[in-house]
């Protein structure tokens, strides 16, 4: 396999809009296995609580020749999708505490993984390839009082072959959100064709509702073709979620909470089987 190269596209980039459509040039040439995107923020004197970083992105998308959308995706998505990939999840500093930096990491993968020389996007193969950001500070709480102005900063990582190793890719991987829908409460059956216009490699479902178990919301998933006369896949979703979740290396989440009694929080996970607490004094030491 070729030696992969990092390119930083861009290096900590503060935005100094609160809210807007970043976007970003690709070179128009090279080979890219994949792109780490990495944004951060600074909370405000009064940091907000029970909330994502993700959040803020509405969409991150990875547009070709102007119209043809190869990723669209909302932040909270990415973020689990990349922790299937990758049995992990992506490099983060999530906290609560006041006037501090919080990060997050994402990763759009357009290869089965980094290096493949089979799947992957070839930039000279469009006019112009453009990462997008739909960005709203405002989702993460009030701007100025839980969040700082102007402080949504971002990066962009570019793992591509080598100038003189490019290889002669067969196509991309691509990632988007093809169908959403809020309920309205009593059971429901939704029916839902599928993308036809590319091969595909697999499907994400996720439901979210606070204080809800997992397999309420959505109790059974069933994939086929022809009105169902054939069946694929027919089964309840808290036995494909464990069917999904057994080759998950690291299943834990890290973050810096501002407790106080009774306080309550509503995570980016499920299913919780331990939680450790560390206590942190005013000072910022452990207790």
């Amino acid at each position: 396999m070729p030696r992969m190269e990092i390119v930083q596209l861009m290096n900590r980039e503060a935005q100094t809009s609160d809210t807007a459509v970043l976007r970003k040039d690709l070179p128009t040439s090279g080979c890219i296995s994949a792109i780490d995107i990495g944004i951060r923020i600074t909370n405000a004197a009064t940091a907000p609580t029970d909330k994502e970083i993700s959040d803020i992105l509405n969409h991150i998308g990875l547009v070709c020749n102007g119209t043809d959308y190869r990723v669209w995706i909302k932040g909270p998505d990415l973020l689990r999708v990349n922790w299937k990939q990758l049995k992990r999840p992506m490099n983060n500093a999530l906290t609560e505490k006041a006037s501090t930096v919080q990060e997050q990491w994402y990763r759009l993968q357009f290869g089965r993984y980094i290096g493949d020389t089979q799947l992957g996007l070839d930039l000279s193969k469009f006019n112009n390839v453009q990462l997008q950001l739909d960005y709203a500070l405002s989702n993460f709480g009030t701007v100025g009082t839980h969040v700082t102005t102007a402080t949504f900063t971002v990066t962009v990582l570019l793992h591509q072959f080598p100038i003189n190793q490019r290889p002669a890719f067969r196509g991309m991987i691509g990632l988007r959100e093809f169908w959403t829908y809020t309920t309205v409460g009593g059971p429901v059956d939704k029916v839902q064709s599928l993308p036809s216009q590319n091969t595909l490699k697999g499907l994400f479902v996720m439901a979210r509702e606070d204080t809800i178990a997992e397999g309420t919301d959505i109790t059974d998933i069933k994939i086929g073709k022809d009105l169902f006369a054939t069946v694929w896949y027919d089964g309840k979703w808290y036995n494909f979620q464990q069917a999904c979740n057994e080759d998950i290396l690291d299943p834990s989440l890290r973050m810096t909470l501002a407790l106080t009694d009774a306080s309550t929080r509503s995570l980016p996970v499920a299913n919780i089987r331990k939680v450790i607490v560390a206590g942190m004094d005013s000072t910022g030491a452990y207790s």
